[in-house]
């Protein structure tokens, strides 16, 4: 087996047999106009090292062009991406054209870390780019609260460590009714899980639910529902790679939500839950996920949901495997 990871013009091909891989990559730069790189050290800005059995997945050098670019090289220190308590709240005026584009440069540049290696971005990020069409002068400063964080973490990686038998598996959480509109009076939840492979992070997702939830159980039912179609894809895609996994589990921290979702009864408050999001029962039915309890305090996908204040936002983010390189 070859895989061939194509984005555009950028390609990787890799698989088990190494005399193979050439073969074929020697076929496909025969058939299209390329450059053959040798061992990938770097895709789409990303860098790549391996070392000692772990590759180490990072955005160093990128990070360290906006940090310049933005003129944050050498700032204080901050420990959370956003200041403890921070919620940042809609401009019903006009904002100039100076500020909405310096606004839209830093955020764009800051998705750009986040959908890469920066899973620890993945809630302040999506938060802040709500703004990006009509931003404050208070949110812009909040960015470069952000980039104070990046950084102190400017040497961070993914770290993964191709010796570990920890499996695929996902973490799920919401926080209900935190998004409010002033406007029309709509309280929308954010929902937030994240996949991880050999303990680190493969997959991590926080956005706010289009849907307008009518209590708790509702926005988390949502969530794990949304969830476990990330997880039927990963069964697919590791079955089509000759590794089939069994199910993959998912941790949640509503006894009440994996309840519902384990026992195809209909009950009084979840009946109201568009068909859709029964996607859930079905997939626990046929074995394909498995919900597990944890407490809140140790479920890692609270940070996609909300702005955590330094003691659990650093503890979780620990369990991503976002570490410093070593030295």
């Amino acid at each position: 087996m070859v895989i061939i990871l194509a984005y555009v013009d950028d390609i990787i091909l890799t698989g088990p047999n190494a005399t193979q891989v050439v073969s074929k990559k020697k076929l496909f730069m025969d058939k299209w106009e390329c450059h053959n790189l040798g061992e990938c050290r770097e895709f789409l800005h990303m860098r790549i090292e391996y070392r000692g059995g772990k590759t180490y997945l990072d955005q160093v050098p990128y990070l360290e062009k906006i940090l310049k670019c933005f003129g944050m090289a050498d700032v204080k220190a901050a420990q959370t991406p956003l200041p403890t308590g921070y919620k940042p709240e809609p401009f019903y005026g006009t904002a100039t054209v100076a500020l909405w584009s310096q606004y839209q440069l830093v955020i764009g540049s800051l998705l750009y870390l986040m959908l890469g290696t920066h899973s620890d971005l993945a809630f302040t990020v999506t938060q802040m780019a709500k703004f990006a069409h009509n931003p404050l002068e208070e949110q812009l400063l909040k960015t470069r609260h952000i980039l104070c964080y990046l950084a102190s973490t400017r040497k961070y990686t993914l770290v993964y460590d191709g010796r570990s038998d920890a499996g695929l598996y996902a973490y799920c959480d919401s926080s209900y009714g935190d998004d409010r509109s002033d406007v029309d009076c709509r309280c929308q939840s954010t929902q937030g899980y994240y996949f991880s492979l050999v303990n680190a992070s493969v997959k991590w997702h926080s956005k706010t639910q289009t849907l307008i939830s009518m209590s708790s159980t509702m926005a988390e039912y949502i969530a794990l529902s949304d969830c476990a179609r990330d997880c039927a894809w990963y069964k697919i895609l590791f079955s089509k790679l000759g590794k089939p996994i069994p199910y993959v589990p998912i941790y949640g921290d509503s006894h009440g939500v994996i309840f519902n979702a384990q026992n195809p009864v209909m009950q009084k408050g979840i009946k109201h839950i568009e068909i859709c999001y029964h996607y859930i029962r079905e997939q626990i039915e046929k074995g394909e996920v498995k919900v597990f309890t944890v407490p809140t305090t140790e479920n890692i996908a609270d940070m996609f949901t909300k702005n955590l204040g330094p003691t659990l936002f650093l503890k979780h983010r620990k369990e991503l495997s976002i570490e410093f390189y070593p030295l």
